[in-house]
């Protein structure tokens, strides 16, 4: 009935458009079949009606190429795999949910476990009218009840081993220089493949790719990418010394006759960092200088909204030195935000901003946490920023992202809530240790940590007209080409790999 209606109404609007066309004086505007059906398309998405709207962006796509209008066929495109991605992030119906549920907490009551659906416990939203829930929805509910969280060998025994790990750097302490925060480094060699079938790839057009590489910070030097081969598709030099490391390469489909095969190889040092911070020497911000207007502003993932702005300035206070507000804007979120993974995919710039997300919800993964708290800080006028790549605690290369906020005298401090919050789902270590491990991860850092980007959203290098399906963080190849309704970055996933080692 609804599809039916639907039909006719496109009908309907077109014969109207070009009738219009076709009587209107010259002075009027006209509207083109190709821009109503993107209008069209535009409502039903924004409804969450995205079987229809997918119809409707397809029409419209072949409309507006033909038309020549390539912008709006664009944005045809960036949409058609936007919807792609949002119904990967909430995969499940309801009674699949349940079932699920039924299967991996049998120990719960039956109405436990019903009051987490009914009760907005487990993140969804509705598509075509029916709700949908998030693919890791099982894993969260783990994070936010301790109990079961302990109850899973597995991951227990992840963040146990991690905590040792963590706990010996932590207890080796600062080097005898406090004015030298960078110490203890370790060399790493990584080699990234991706390797990708013939028959996944279109057989004409351009795959664009932009593949992760570290950067130069200040506890990571020495960056060289030691051979790319390939090197026929290589288009510029590796961006080391940018805000976000990347080697862009084009591949030109149409003169592919194997499977694609390209293989980078990199070195770097990543030092320990120890701040031994005194506030009383923390110098003032120039207000006016590029860096302090750059990390102080709203923007993209790290909005600066007026209800976190009203938050930060709560927890903070009267405290006026930026060193102590920022360890007490750290605090309240360790204790007011829960680790959880993230629908990154269906946030910004495809729905709410990140740090909006965490502020609403109380939940959030390590970049999502590292967003939140750059938030605060830029609400009060404190520099921050959300940087990362990938962690090394487990031999490879694993996506991770914290934040840093600038101090006048002493440079960019590092902070990691989600590394602090591990050590609370452990029952053998003391409140002491606990709350000395916490404050560890404010100001200081371990050497298992690759810099791929100083900030998230960063543009990309060159960058990208179509919009990659995750624009925020680059941790493996970002990919484009036009030729492919389906994002060809997803698809890519499953054929790349890293290795690691230590030199």
């Amino acid at each position: 009935m609804h599809a039916s209606w639907m039909k006719m109404s496109v009908v309907g609007l077109l014969v109207f458009v070009l009738v219009v066309a076709a009587c209107s004086g010259s002075d009027l505007p006209t509207v083109s079949p190709g821009t109503v059906m993107l209008t069209l398309a535009r409502q039903a998405k924004a409804r969450g009606e995205f079987t229809t709207a997918t119809g409707l962006y397809r029409q419209a796509r072949t409309l507006l190429t033909n038309e020549g209008n390539n912008d709006d066929a664009l944005e045809c495109l960036n949409s058609l795999r936007d919807i792609q991605l949002i119904k990967a992030q909430y995969p499940y119906r309801l009674d699949e949910t349940r079932a699920m549920l039924a299967d991996a907490f049998p120990q719960v009551m039956p109405e436990e476990r019903e009051a987490w659906i009914t009760q907005g416990k487990l993140e969804s939203t509705v598509i075509d009218g029916e709700a949908r829930f998030f693919a890791d929805f099982v894993s969260n509910v783990k994070f936010r009840n301790v109990d079961l969280f302990r109850q899973d060998a597995k991951m227990y025994k992840g963040y146990e081993d991690h905590y040792k790990l963590l706990k010996q750097i932590m207890d080796a302490g600062p080097g005898a220089d406090p004015w030298q925060p960078f110490i203890r480094p370790i060399s790493y060699t990584a080699t990234c493949t991706l390797a990708v079938p013939r028959g996944k790839l279109p057989a004409g057009g351009i795959l664009k790719l932009w593949f992760p590489i570290p950067i130069v910070t200040g506890p990571q030097r020495n960056v060289s990418v030691l051979s790319i081969t390939p090197m026929t598709y290589v288009k510029g030099s590796p961006s080391i010394d940018q805000d976000i490391g990347l080697i862009y390469m084009e591949v030109p489909l149409a003169e592919l006759t194997q499977d694609l095969n390209i293989v980078i190889r990199f070195t770097f040092d990543h030092y320990e960092q120890w701040f031994q911070i005194d506030p009383d020497r923390v110098g003032a911000y120039d207000r006016e200088s590029d860096l302090y207007l750059r990390y102080t502003a709203s923007y993209g993932n790290i909005a600066v909204t007026d209800e976190i702005r009203q938050t930060a300035q709560t927890v903070i206070g009267g405290e006026t030195n930026p060193y102590r507000a920022a360890k007490k804007l750290y605090d309240y979120l360790l204790s007011t935000v829960t680790y959880s993974f993230m629908p990154h995919l269906a946030l910004w710039p495809r729905g709410e901003p990140e740090s909006a997300y965490v502020h609403r919800n109380r939940y959030g993964d390590c970049g999502a946490q590292s967003m939140y708290f750059s938030a605060l800080c830029r609400s009060v006028g404190i520099p921050a920023r959300t940087t990362g790549g990938w962690q090394l605690f487990t031999g490879n290369l694993s996506g991770h992202f914290w934040a840093e906020f600038y101090l006048p005298n002493y440079g960019w401090i590092p902070v990691d809530p989600t590394a602090a919050d591990m050590v609370g789902y452990l029952t053998d270590v003391s409140d002491q240790d606990k709350k000395a491990f916490q404050n560890f991860f404010f100001g200081n850092q371990d050497h298992f940590r690759c810099n791929v980007q100083k900030d998230v959203d960063v543009p990309f290098i060159p960058p990208s007209r179509e919009r990659p399906f995750m624009t925020l963080a680059v941790q493996y190849p970002a990919a484009t080409c036009d030729t492919m309704e389906d994002d060809p970055g997803v698809m890519i996933l499953d054929y790349w790999s890293t290795k690691v080692s230590v030199n």
